[in-house]
């Protein structure tokens, strides 16, 4: 997996785990409403998904630490650099166009 896909998973990983106990109480709705399952068994699965997740964020933070290389780090913000540039002549376009 390349770091950016690593970064961007781990940050929607954090997003959801900011409020844990919100995480589990929707995911176990789920699991409650698709599934049919009793509301303490739902809740425990989706405790068990929490602490997947909680693995999934750890394996991919030991990945980030081991696997970024000087190289692939210029290349991320070469890329980063262009899509910059492009937005800026996006914009400059989309002035333009309004001005008119």
């Amino acid at each position: 997996m390349n770091s950016t896909m690593n970064l961007l998973l781990r940050a929607a990983i954090a997003a959801a785990a900011s409020d844990r106990e919100k995480f589990v109480d929707k995911v176990s709705s789920l699991i409650e409403d698709k599934v049919g399952t009793s509301p303490e068994t739902a809740e425990q699965v989706a405790g068990g998904i929490d602490q997947l997740v909680d693995m999934l964020d750890q394996h991919l933070f030991f990945q980030q630490l081991t696997g970024n290389t000087v190289a692939e780090t210029a290349e991320l913000e070469k890329k980063i650099d262009r899509l910059t540039e492009a937005i800026d002549k996006l914009n400059d376009n989309l002035e333009k166009i309004a001005g008119k």
